[in-house]
C-alpha cells in the first residue's frame, strides 16, 4: 500500500520508560542469536500512548536501512510516527497486513509515493499500552531484499504479491 507523505506527522512526546522487551528467534527468525532484548520508550500521541522499539537485525535489514540517505531516512521517520500515532488510537487504516511472513507475530508496513517502506510488529501490550517494534527500513529499491528475510516467499512470488522488480 503507498501512501502520501504530505500528512502532517502527529504532534508526539517521547519518554524513557527503562522498560525492555525480550524478543526470541520463534517471534523472528531473522534474528542472529536465539533472543535479543529491545529497550521501549513511551510515545504519547495527544490522549494515546504506545511503547516503541526497534530491531533491525541481520545483515541484508541492516544494509537496506543503512542505505537510506538522510533526507530518506527523515521521510521513513515521519511515515512511521504518522502511523504510529493512528495505531495509539486503534487505527491501521494505511498500513498493510504481511500474511506471509515467517514471524509468529503480526508484521506490517507502510509505505509512500516516493517508495520508502517501514516494517513494524505488534507485541501485545504492557501496563495496558501497545507495544509495536520496527523490524525494517527501506527503499524501494531494497524492498525484494528485506521480503526476502521477512517473507516466506521466493522472489518470483514476491514480485507478484508486492509489484517489486
Amino acid at each position: 500500500m503507498v501512501v502520501n507523505t504530505e500528512v502532517a506527522v502527529a504532534s508526539r512526546e517521547v519518554v524513557n520508560t527503562g522498560r525492555k522487551i525480550t524478543i526470541n528467534k520463534a517471534e523472528l527468525p531473522w534474528l542472529p542469536t536465539q533472543t535479543q532484548e529491545v529497550p521501549l520508550v513511551g510515545i504519547r500521541f495527544g490522549g494515546s500512548e504506545l511503547l516503541f522499539g526497534s530491531t533491525i537485525s541481520n545483515k541484508a535489514l541492516i544494509e537496506a536501512a543503512s542505505s537510506l540517505n538522510p533526507r530518506n531516512s527523515e521521510i521513513a521517520n515521519n511515515l512511521l510516527y504518522t502511523h504510529l500515532s493512528q495505531y495509539a488510537e486503534g487505527r491501521l487504516p494505511h498500513a498493510k497486513f504481511m500474511d506471509d511472513s515467517k514471524s509468529s507475530k503480526p508484521v506490517f508496513y507502510i509505505g509512500n509515493k516516493s517508495g520508502i517502506r517501514v516494517y513494524f510488529m505488534r507485541f501485545g501490550k504492557i501496563e495496558d499500552k501497545p507495544v509495536v517494534i520496527k523490524v525494517a527500513v527501506c527503499d524501494k529499491s531494497r524492498q525484494l531484499e528485506v521480503l526476502e528475510q521477512l517473507t516466506t516467499n521466493d522472489r518470483k512470488r514476491l514480485k507478484a504479491a508486492y509489484g517489486v522488480s
